[in-house]
This record gives structure tokens, C-alpha cells and sequence, in this order.
């Protein structure tokens, strides 16, 4: 990426984030779905299918463009398990990922790899995680240093617990 592309991306970055906040999740026992952390959940399927990512025991719709922005196409960590779609659909759908999350680093990897989404950055801890939430890395953006230490942090994405 050029240094201009590389810019022009980080100040849109910048004025998507003014734009972000989306409203609080909805009631749920998330402490029960963390052992579901990093499962696609496919509901429906063809072109009506939804895809719903589990992000700290919630249930987040992921819309066509944004899961282009994230994940392996080939990725089949899909779940149609039917007590998990129920739960979902009854109490645990959360707000959506943010349209056009992305996954961003700085140019030196040392500064980690995040999940830009909601306002500001997740910390992905290491490839375990990486791997198990089916992110891709041809698909992360490098954004200068100034923009990446300006944007607010989230608490970072674990691997999924057994309760």
C-alpha cells in the first residue's frame, strides 16, 4: 500500500469513527455463549442467509461486506446447531458488526493486529485467535502509528471458555 493510499485510508478510518457508536447490547447471558467465542453461526441459507459472529458471548450479524473484510471465504467454522440459533434469536443478537470493520496493524507487526469495529480497536491476541475467530490475513490494512494509537481501545477478543 502506498503511503498515500495508506493515508487515505487512515483519515477515513478517522471519520468513520466519529460516525460508530451504535446502541448498547441487548439483554443476554454472555457468560454461557463465551464458550462459543469466534463460531460463525449461519441461519438460512443461500442468498437469505445471515451470518452472525459470537464476539464476547453475543451474537453480532456480519453483512456481506463486512465478512469480505474479515474472514477466509473458505472458512467452515459454520454452525447450524439449532439450541445455539434459538438462543441467538431469542436473547443473544447483539448489535451488528460495524459496517466496514476491518482488520488493522500498524507497519510494525509488534504493535499487534486488531479488529477494527464499534468506535474503535479490539486487540486479536496471537494467531490462536486470529485463527479461531477464521480471520484473514491477506486482509489486514496497515495504518500509520499516529492513527492507530489515536483510536480508542476495546476490551481484547478471547478464545472461546468452557463453562
Amino acid at each position: 500500500m502506498t503511503t498515500k493510499a495508506a493515508l487515505s485510508f487512515a483519515v477515513g478510518v478517522v471519520v468513520a469513527l466519529t460516525y460508530m457508536m451504535a446502541p448498547t447490547d441487548a439483554a443476554c447471558d454472555t457468560t454461557k455463549m463465551r464458550r462459543y467465542d469466534g463460531d460463525l453461526i449461519a441461519e438460512g441459507s443461500g442468498e437469505t442467509m445471515k451470518v452472525y459472529l459470537i464476539y464476547h458471548g453475543c451474537a453480532r450479524y456480519v453483512n456481506p461486506l463486512t465478512y469480505s473484510n474479515l474472514f477466509n471465504e473458505r472458512c467452515e467454522k459454520y454452525t447450524r446447531n439449532a439450541d445455539l440459533l434459538e438462543a441467538i434469536s431469542e436473547k443473544c443478537r447483539c448489535r451488528p458488526l460495524t459496517d466496514g470493520a476491518a482488520l488493522i496493524r500498524g507497519p510494525n507487526i509488534n504493535l499487534g493486529v486488531f479488529l477494527l469495529t464499534d468506535g474503535g480497536k479490539v486487540f486479536i491476541p496471537g494467531s490462536a485467535t486470529f485463527k479461531a475467530y477464521c480471520f484473514n490475513y491477506a486482509k489486514i490494512k496497515i495504518v500509520p502509528v499516529f492513527i492507530l494509537t489515536k483510536i480508542n481501545t476495546h476490551a481484547a477478543l478471547r478464545l472461546a471458555t468452557s463453562i
